[in-house]
This record gives C-alpha cells, sequence and structure tokens, in this order.
C-alpha cells in the first residue's frame, strides 16, 4: 500500500516491517491517533487456517490485558483483507535495537526481560503459551515500556490447534530443545525463549548463530551455547549462570515462571557489580 492510501478508515503513512504472513504499516485512523496497521498478504486471505491463526492474536489479546501485552485497538476485513490494528510502539522492536546497537546495555537488558516475563507470567495463568518470543516480537514504547505481541501463534486451552501435525511452530533461533523433538509448548519453553532473547540482548546474538536451520536445531538439541563471560567484561559470572540456567537442555531445570527468571538475573546482576565493586576498593 502506498502513502496516503485509505484503508478502511485508516490512512496509511509509511511502512514500518513485513514478515511472511503480513504487512506492517503505519497509519492514522480519523482522529488522527497512530496505529501499527498489520494487514494479512493477499495470498494468504483465502487460507482460511491462515486468517484464524491471524485473528487469535486479536483474541488473545482481548483475553488477557497487561501493561507489558500489546493492545489490539481493532480488528476485521476491509475489501477481503484481514486486518489488526495494534497500538504504535515509536521505539520500534528490540530485535531493530539490537541491529543498531550491536548489543544492550545490562540496565536496559534488566528492564526488557522484566516487562517480557511479566507479560508472559499473565499469558501463562491463563493458560496460553506464546511460543513465540523474539527480539523482534518485543516493542519499545515512549515510556520504555517494553510490550510483548504477536499472539498468532499463542496456544492455549481454549484454542484449536491451527498448524499440521509435526510441523514446528515458531522461530527456530529461540525453539526449545523440547519442542524441536517434537514436545508440546509448555511455560518452560517460553521460559527458554526468554532466555534466548535476554542473551540475544547481552551478546549481539542469539545462543546459536549458526549458517543453517540444521545447524541452529542441532545445537539446541546437543550443543551449549558461548559463555556469555567470554562475549563481554561487564558480564560477571552469576550473570552468565542465570541465563544458562533458563536455557537448560531440560525444562525441569529452568526457572519455573519467567518472573522467577526475572528475579534471579536482578539478583545477579547486583552480585555482579557488588562484586565489581569490592574489586575495585583493593
Amino acid at each position: 500500500m502506498e502513502l496516503g492510501e485509505s484503508f478502511g478508515r485508516y490512512v496509511i503513512d509509511r511502512r514500518l516491517g513485513e514478515g511472511s504472513a503480513a504487512v506492517v504499516h503505519l497509519a492514522h485512523d480519523e482522529n488522527g491517533q497512530p496505529v501499527a496497521l498489520k494487514i494479512l498478504r493477499p495470498n494468504l486471505a483465502a487460507d482460511e487456517n491462515f486468517r484464524r491463526r491471524f485473528l487469535r492474536e486479536a483474541r488473545t489479546a482481548s483475553q488477557v490485558s497487561h501493561p507489558n501485552l500489546i493492545p489490539i485497538l481493532d480488528h476485521g476485513e476491509v475489501d477481503g483483507r484481514t486486518f489488526l490494528a495494534l497500538a504504535y510502539a515509536v521505539g520500534g522492536s528490540v530485535g531493530a535495537a539490537i541491529e543498531r546497537s550491536g548489543r544492550l546495555d545490562m540496565e536496559g537488558t534488566l528492564a526488557i526481560v522484566a516487562g517480557v516475563a511479566a507479560g508472559l507470567d499473565a499469558l501463562h495463568e491463563a493458560g496460553i503459551m506464546h511460543r513465540d518470543v523474539k527480539p523482534s516480537n518485543v516493542l519499545l514504547f515512549d515510556d520504555g515500556r517494553p510490550m510483548l505481541t504477536d499472539f498468532g501463534l499463542a496456544k492455549g486451552r481454549m484454542y484449536t490447534a491451527l498448524t499440521g501435525m509435526g510441523r514446528l511452530v515458531g522461530s527456530l533461533a529461540y525453539l526449545a530443545p523440547e519442542r524441536i523433538a517434537g514436545g508440546e509448548a509448555t511455560v518452560s519453553s517460553d521460559i527458554y525463549a526468554l532466555g534466548c532473547l535476554a542473551y540475544e540482548c547481552l551478546a549481539g546474538e542469539p545462543p546459536f548463530p549458526a549458517a543453517s536451520l540444521f545447524q541452529v536445531a542441532f545445537a539446541h538439541l546437543q550443543h551449549e551455547p558461548r559463555l556469555l563471560t567470554d562475549v563481554r567484561a561487564d558480564v560477571g559470572p552469576a550473570i552468565g549462570v542465570t541465563v544458562a540456567q533458563a536455557l537448560s537442555k531440560q525444562p525441569a531445570d529452568r526457572p519455573p515462571t519467567a518472573g522467577a527468571f526475572a528475579a534471579r538475573l536482578r539478583t545477579a546482576v547486583d552480585m555482579s557489580a557488588t562484586a565489581a565493586g569490592q574489586g575495585g576498593t583493593r
């Protein structure tokens, strides 16, 4: 769609980005309110499976309201094209921030992890697994608040499976080993993805930045990521251990909740700062 083109009650301002299923535009409504307008690609609009998955995002957002979950302002169809109108995040995504900076500072990472964890806990308490936690699905608002978005792959007790038997859903770089092996999405698999997010914020790359999908999948199953302490000097051992716990191959070895992981990471950062201060006074 072009600048100035109308789409229902919205006017297109510019393209923000695109994925395999949808294109996202910055637009404004008749009152001038900016929105992120997410429009399903025309070639997928006739596919009932894709359309239902797309609109699932709106249903999930309406069921669980939380300051760290992106609100869906509107949804429907215009001339046969399915859309969602989301709150517009001026700060863009965490993924874009990592691309700009290479890696994020410690306090910024803590704020992102804590916010996403709070949103995940709210989803999990409602029996919903996100299944696609990754930097590009965390948006930063002008008050610095991170908000988790893209619930198109969310799964819970109230949902009918919309994917074929044996088909992986989610982004492989952040997929827990048990899911690669064919297991169901759980609270623990979302926590693993959150651990991958924390790792990428600090390291500037995902835990397993392999060249091929096969190599990435095999690494999740069999390898350990590069130690964060080897990646950057300001990451103390306690921080590295805490992130590594979230990336444990066995779900039972990970923190029990997303919030517990965020709290442990905060404690580890404080411990590292204290240790660094004591070392500097000797």
